[in-house]
């Protein structure tokens, strides 16, 4: 039985030694940090698990009192749940205690304990942040800020020595810090400070007996009274080439006065210049700070240009520099010498070397993007006269720039010295544009324009001139300086010519031209372009031409139901008798004259209207022809009936040729009847027979009305049987 009972011994042993060691493993997977003792309100401890793969579920956190000394002694504080890794124990009643605190994890297998954790509530104490009740300029120092607090908590008076503020004030990016202790005072005073800047303040207090704890921070932003500003600005100009006699633009540039010598906020700029031989002045006025650019039509005189800065409290001193006079250019020497140096893409260095015997007062770098646009893409800084180099930041890769260095001695700028660089190169993005300027019959002549600088991303290395005929390729190759070329020795033929243009990193070819060579020197491109021409005035001319060809084909034809011979009497012409001039017994009136004459079949007769009426005689008075010499107006008696009146008229028009209109007047027949007579040609008198039906058209339609507008004259009565042989004699008995 002693021999089985030893391995059994040896077996519990085992057991209750692994049971122990998993107990110090998962005691040392579970540990708290630290514990934060916010006064007078609570506890709150942090923790941390090691081991993930416990799965524990809750936490359970448990605060109890304990001696300092023995740390036996335990009498129970609180406790709280959690499943994070932090839980505050409320009311605690005062931090002059020593604590021990233990976490408990749940898990699915059971529980774990932490090991206690002994702490000082003293050294555990962390402050609530103060409260900033007032931040303003100072009444009694100037430039001065005045800073008052108050502290949440209320302290014992023997605590309050141990109360610690640390104060922060920011501007620009630049903090300063100071730490003093909280009481007595409640007020501060932040003295030399910027004027016209705007500071952060922040507060903060910490127990000292707790010096790992502060409380968080308390911040409020404020800003300085301003002042004038310190400083003038930076002052650079851009003279262009006079366009016409005694006058040139002039851009003055400028940059913004830096903090802190603007002391403040600069609300406009003023630029002037004063010509040096007479009292001409030139000014942009008032200038707003969201531009830093003035253009100017100066004199070809010399002057000087001035600028200042203003702000609500002030103007800033002015900043001069002088423009020499159109016909002297600088004669201040330039820098002896410039290189540029690329970083990256985005980066490149310039560097030179200031002119011997001169004492230089510094420097100007300008640089812009080619080609020049306005003034807002030029950009330029400068640079004491101790300087040797400067570095160009945010610039473009294939993009060209022009950089200059211009020496400054005192308030004149001497002579420039450019440099074009590229912080990386590129392939060009266009070839050369070529142009043929002669052929012969083995040969032709080349020309091309270079690429322009922007579109090349690069410097030309050389040029390559490639030309084929019948499949066969060729190229010549030509230095970067060469825009012209001779091709001889070719073969008759038509041949693709092209130029291809090659920087550093590769080419692009520009496009190519069709050449014949050997042909009586005829190309064949301008020999196509005529043809096409051609092909296309024999196309065009019949459709604008369509209208006269349509008219010459198919002549109008007119209608004859809309002429005005499309009515006519129904009773022949031969019917209308005119009674014999004996049995009228007519008394006519006249008051115009007309003039016979012959005409042949085509020609046409001018008629006039007569307007007449025959009026019958007594038996007792004897037939009597009488002719008025008044004016042309019908005489009618008053005493005759109406039918006894006989109106007849007359047409007195002109019958012109068809490509003449001769205007006139008409007035309408209320009823017409066959007594109202239209005569369309002249009727002549036929002996013994009174028919006038060859001579006289009736018409039943309208009559038209001419008015008299010939002076009038009086007849003498020999006249009378001449114009009274137009009526017929009576040749009945």
């Amino acid at each position: 039985m002693s021999q089985m009972k030893l391995p059994q011994a040896g077996l519990l042993l085992w057991m209750c030694v692994m049971n122990r060691v998993l107990d110090t493993a998962a005691e040392s997977a579970l540990s708290i940090t630290q514990c934060v003792i916010m006064p007078y309100t609570k506890i709150t401890c942090y923790w941390d698990t090691t081991d993930h793969h416990l799965n524990i579920s809750s936490y359970m956190l448990q605060i109890n009192k304990t001696s300092c000394e023995s740390k036996h002694r335990i009498i129970p504080v609180g406790f709280c749940n959690a499943t994070g890794s932090d839980c505050s124990v409320q009311t605690i009643d005062s931090v002059l205690h020593c604590f021990c605190a233990v976490v408990l994890a749940s898990t699915r297998t059971g529980s774990i304990r932490s090991q206690p954790y002994f702490f000082s509530g003293v050294n555990a104490v962390q402050l609530r942040p103060p409260q900033i009740t007032n931040l303003g300029p100072s009444e009694r120092r100037s430039g001065c800020l005045q800073v008052t607090w108050r502290m949440v908590e209320s302290f014992p008076k023997n605590e309050k020595d141990y109360i610690l503020l640390q104060i922060e004030y920011t501007t620009h990016n630049q903090t300063r810090s100071q730490t003093i202790q909280a009481f007595p005072e409640e007020t501060l005073e932040l003295c030399d400070l910027h004027p016209g800047s705007k500071y952060t303040v922040r507060l903060r207090v910490q127990d000292s007996r707790a010096a790992a704890h502060w409380s968080s921070w308390t911040s409020v932003d404020t800003t300085t009274a301003e002042k004038a500003p310190s400083a003038a600005p930076q002052l650079w100009r851009l003279i262009q080439p006079a366009e016409e006699a005694g006058r040139r633009s002039l851009t003055l540039l400028w940059k913004p006065v830096s903090w802190p010598e603007a002391n403040g906020v600069v609300l406009s700029y003023s630029a002037t210049c004063r010509s040096d031989l007479d009292s001409s002045q030139w000014t942009c006025g008032s200038i707003d700070a969201s531009r830093y650019s003035c253009i100017l039509t100066v004199s070809d005189d010399p002057c000087h240009c001035s600028l200042t800065a203003t702000n609500s409290a002030g103007t800033s001193s002015p900043a001069h520099i002088y423009i020499p006079a159109h016909t002297h250019a600088e004669e201040l020497p330039p820098p002896q010498a410039i290189s540029v140096t690329p970083l990256d893409n985005t980066r490149m260095t310039v560097e030179w070397t200031a002119a011997l015997n001169q004492s230089e007062s510094g420097f100007v770098v300008q640089w812009t993007s080619l080609p020049y646009s306005e003034a807002t893409s030029l950009h330029w800084e400068h640079i004491n006269e101790t300087a040797r180099s400067f570095t160009v930041t945010g610039l473009l890769p294939e993009v060209p720039y022009n950089l200059l260095v211009v020496s400054l001695y005192g308030r004149q700028a001497g002579s420039d010295m450019s440099f074009i660089a590229f912080t990386r190169e590129g392939a060009p993005s266009v070839g050369p544009n070529m142009t043929v300027l002669k052929t012969s019959s083995s040969g032709v002549v080349l020309k091309w324009d270079p690429v322009p600088l922007e579109k090349l991303h690069g410097f030309i290395q050389n040029y390559t001139v490639l030309y084929s005929i019948n499949g066969k390729d060729k190229s010549v190759k030509v230095d970067a300086h060469v825009e012209q070329i001779s091709l001889s020795g070719l073969a008759e033929g038509t041949y693709n010519i092209c130029v291809m243009a090659h920087t550093a990193v590769g080419g692009a070819a520009g496009p190519c031209q069709m050449v014949v060579v050997g042909l009586e020197d005829v190309q064949v491109i301008p020999i196509l372009l005529c043809a096409l021409l051609l092909c296309f005035l024999i196309l065009i001319i019949p459709v604008c031409m369509r209208v006269r060809i349509k008219q010459c084909l198919c002549p109008t034809v007119p209608d004859p139901s809309k002429s005005s011979l499309s009515f006519w009497s129904n009773t022949k012409p031969c019917q209308h008798k005119l009674p014999s001039l004996s049995t009228m017994n007519t008394i006519i009136s006249m008051g115009q004259t007309t003039i016979y004459q012959d005409y042949g079949e085509k020609d046409y007769v001018p008629v006039q209207v007569f307007t007449y009426h025959t009026v019958p005689q007594d038996s007792n008075e004897t037939e009597t022809k009488t002719c008025s010499s008044t004016s042309a107006v019908t005489h009618q008696d008053s005493k005759r009936t109406p039918a006894q009146v006989f109106p007849t008229h007359f047409l007195n028009q002109s019958y012109n040729k068809p490509e003449q209109v001769t205007p006139a007047g008409y007035k309408e027949d209320p009823q017409p009847s066959s007594d109202d007579l239209l005569f369309e040609s002249l009727f002549t008198y036929k002996s013994n027979q009174a028919d006038l039906c060859g001579y006289i058209h009736v018409s039943q339609s309208y009559a038209p009305f001419i008015p008299t507008e010939d002076a009038y004259r009086t007849l003498d009565l020999n006249e009378c049987p001449h114009f009274l042989q137009v009526l017929p004699e009576d040749t009945s008995t």
